[in-house]
């Protein structure tokens, strides 16, 4: 039974650790103070845990088991894609160590734990932002009429490696290894951002000339404002973390994070509305509708990272505005949330995402593959 739950366990499911590791670190430092958040931020960086372990379990296991289909994933233009996710995941449940965990226990340890998970997301971001597109180039087959948002998502993890390493800085070492970190981490920022810019142009190319997206696309709409949000939390952070590392530029760095991240904060606001109306006219009874799949989960996390990079831009102006604007982002992406989880919750019941029992015909099949292996 473990070997078949594992078959199907791809990095795809590491977007529900994604949304349920931002919804955790939200909810716990939320601006707007209100009763039991912190217990709910808890709450759910535990369930987290508990998700991320069993989809690495399964998601290891698929590798030594069934290898094949794990090195199948690099050849399908789809699945090849979320290896974005895993590495994502790696750094929201590192980033959950810090902002939550050291609140709970020894500050010391957790920021030693924050740490570790942070360099091994960054070296799986720099695989997947490195590796996929290249398999992109030169291996899947794609026609310019096949741009997706969900493109942004093997290029993305580098600049949420980057907003969630700039909370580190300040704790690497000494004066220089700190400046050094801070450093690679701008260039992370730059790797995503410039390549989001020219994944968005390619989206954007997709949607103005060549044929509608589906229902099932839909929900991939909103992957778009994930990057912006980790921008806004990366510029508005830095000022804050560097100001005695960096003193000469401190004033430029706060410059630029009060421009550059409310700018960014008005591109988040129009793509938000253009998801809004992509979700409305798929929905209507003149389309197929949205049917449900593990997308669902782009309604959540890239919404919670725009909701990251409000808060940040509170913490960094103290504006009434950021404040209420986080505020009500959270009670938007919490109803989300609440959707998505129960379907996916469903899902897992029902055996519509997972089969748990392999079929007569899948356990022929299992047989003659082990006797094969044996003979």
């Amino acid at each position: 039974m473990t070997s078949h739950i594992a078959k199907q366990v791809g990095t795809n499911w590491f977007t529900v650790v994604m949304g349920f590791g931002i919804m955790a670190s939200l909810f716990y430092a939320s601006p707007v103070d209100f009763a039991l958040h912190q217990s709910l931020g808890i709450t759910f960086f535990a369930i987290d845990l508990a998700i991320f372990i069993s989809a690495l379990f399964f998601w290891i296991w698929r590798w030594i088991r069934h290898t094949h289909d794990a090195m199948g994933d690099f050849h399908d233009p789809g699945k090849a894609l979320f290896y974005g996710a895993l590495a994502m995941a790696i750094n929201v449940v590192g980033n959950d160590f810090f902002v939550i965990g050291t609140h709970l226990f020894d500050r010391a340890p957790m920021i030693t734990v924050s740490q570790v998970f942070w360099l091994v997301g960054v070296g799986v971001s720099l695989f997947s932002v490195i590796i996929v597109p290249y398999l992109m180039f030169t291996h899947h087959e794609i026609s310019p009429g096949d741009a997706l948002a969900s493109w942004l998502i093997p290029v993305v993890p580098t600049v949420v490696a980057a907003a969630d390493g700039a909370n580190l800085l300040p704790y690497w070492g000494n004066t220089a290894v700190n400046l050094g970190m801070t450093y690679f981490d701008l260039s992370m920022f730059g790797m995503t951002f410039f390549l989001f810019i020219m994944v968005s142009a390619l989206f954007y190319s997709r949607l103005m000339y060549h044929r509608k997206i589906t229902g099932d696309l839909a929900p991939s709409v909103w992957i778009e404002i994930g990057p912006i949000g980790m921008s806004m939390a990366t510029l508005a952070t830095m000022p804050v973390v560097t100001a005695s590392m960096l003193p000469k530029f401190t004033s430029g760095l706060l410059g630029i994070g009060m421009i550059g991240g409310s700018a960014l904060w008005g591109v988040g606001v129009w793509w938000s509305l253009i998801a809004i109306f992509y979700s409305l006219l798929h929905v209507s009874k003149k389309q197929q509708g949205i049917p449900y799949s593990l997308g669902w989960w782009s309604y959540v996390f890239p919404l919670g990272s725009f909701t990251g990079g409000t808060y940040a831009m509170y913490h960094l102006t103290n504006s009434a505005f950021f404040m209420v604007a986080g505020g009500v982002q959270l009670l938007v992406l919490t109803g989300f949330f609440v959707m998505v989880s129960y379907m996916t919750f469903r899902g897992v019941v029902k055996g519509t995402l997972i089969t748990w029992q392999p079929t007569r015909r899948h356990r022929s099949m299992l047989v003659a593959h082990t006797a094969l292996q044996e003979d």
